[in-house]
């Protein structure tokens, strides 16, 4: 049995003992029982609010589950993915026996992304800095290599850095937390698996991103003394009182456990149910899906998807973790409406007006124009030319700017996803 309290860093950045935390022994198959419960002090206090509004309303009482599937996958939230969990375990030495997500939350304690944090009973909350100065860019870039190349064996001093700062992110790419006097970021690095410019494509398709008029965090492409380059993109659940703000994935806000199979419009559809602003926040998704479609961005699953609790309530994060269909998957996680695969600006625009998204059409043409710029914004970015030439032409078939024919949604007139012309 492992017992956990769960603290919650307010805005302000007080802490309150929001919830108590059960894990039953797991038998052969690793599977456990556990169970939530809201403090009574947590239930008093009028800042508080739901951790979950739809799996975990504020009423008192306990909330039993299995592992930290529903309604407990609120807190799942909190860990990182494949990249951060790995790191999470090397940096604590969990045995194998010790790696199951009670254990790793009691390792994570307060150090993960979100307001979120994690403790023995009676143990009062710490703090803990994980973040490196980005002076130790380089150092942090050589040690995740190693660690891809080489394995458990590539940890000593240099790596244990790495550790510290690449165990709280989420994702499945290197990455890890750092610090400078413009504030929080998180670093995104190069893979030794990458056979594209990754982390150039992602900054071009952040400026795409905000060209579409997508709002998206402050982000910044760094060449480091041997050229390789590494992407730092703002924290934004760290707030400007030292606080946090609480983050809660569509994947838990839907309960969308295992293999799933959910519509842009279910999205939606919490938003309007749970949302503080559905009025803003509903075309904002609508366009970040949007953008996903004409852009290629396939990879849109549930926890690209967040939602940050402010003081009016829960409202729709910037938009992240965007780049082309480097997969060539085609294909989409989340359906657009029947089918995974792109539909066209013109479809587009009709998901919009089925849906009751107002402007639908300008919001598809603003988009378009944005990323029919990818061959210029890609080669501001440094990004190959080999590589924005393949990523231009999938971006014109899914614009369907191959065909004669003109978006009749836009009044005619077509656009082309352009090569930019290189001086030699």
């Amino acid at each position: 049995m492992i017992r956990l309290d769960l603290w919650l860093t307010l805005t302000s950045g007080e802490k309150l003992h929001a919830a108590e935390l059960a894990f039953g022994d797991a038998d052969r198959q690793g599977r456990y029982a556990s169970a939530f419960r809201y403090t009574p002090g947590y239930l008093a206090d009028a800042r508080t609010f739901a951790l979950d509004p739809a799996a975990l309303p504020l009423t008192p009482g306990d909330f039993p589950g299995k592992q930290l599937d529903t309604p407990l996958l609120a807190l799942e939230d909190a860990l990182p993915d494949d990249w951060g969990r790995r790191l999470l375990i090397l940096r604590h030495g969990l045995p194998r026996g010790r790696q199951s997500e009670p254990h790793l939350l009691q390792a994570l304690a307060g150090q993960g992304l979100g307001a979120l944090g994690f403790y023995p009973p009676n143990q009062p909350p710490s703090e803990e800095a994980n973040a490196a100065a980005t002076l130790e860019l380089q150092t942090l870039l050589d040690a995740a290599q190693r660690l891809e190349r080489d394995g458990d064996s590539a940890i000593d001093d240099t790596t244990r850095s790495l550790l510290a700062a690449g165990s709280s992110p989420g994702g499945a790419r290197p990455k890890a937390l750092v610090y400078d006097e413009h504030g929080q970021w998180i670093a995104k690095f190069p893979s030794r698996r990458d056979d594209v410019d990754m982390v150039g494509l992602e900054a071009a398709s952040l400026e795409l991103a905000r060209l579409a008029g997508l709002e998206t965090p402050d982000f910044r492409l760094l060449e480091l003394s041997d050229s390789r380059r590494v992407l730092l993109v703002k924290r934004f659940d760290l707030t400007q009182q030292g606080g946090r703000n609480h983050m809660l994935s569509f994947r838990a806000l839907l309960q969308a456990s295992g293999y799933y199979v959910l519509r842009y419009a279910d999205l939606i559809a919490a938003l309007r149910q749970h949302g503080a602003r559905p009025e803003v926040d509903v075309p904002r998704l609508y366009r970040q899906m949007v953008f996903n479609a004409l852009l290629g961005n396939t990879d849109d699953h549930l926890k690209n998807f967040w939602l940050l609790r402010e003081a009016e309530g829960y409202r729709l994060t910037p938009a992240f973790d965007l780049l082309p269909d480097t997969g060539a998957r085609r294909e989409h996680v989340l359906l657009f409406d029947l089918t995974p695969l792109p539909p066209s600006p013109v479809e587009l625009v009709g998901l919009g007006r089925k849906w009751g998204i107002g402007g639908a059409a300008n919001i598809c043409q603003e988009v378009e124009a944005a990323v029919a710029r990818f061959g210029e914004i890609a080669a501001g970015n440094n990004v190959p030319e080999s590589e924005i030439h393949r990523f231009a032409q999938d971006i014109a078939r899914r614009c369907r700017t191959l065909s004669p024919n003109p978006s009749p949604a836009y009044g005619g007139g077509e656009q082309q996803a352009s090569l930019p012309r290189r001086s030699r």
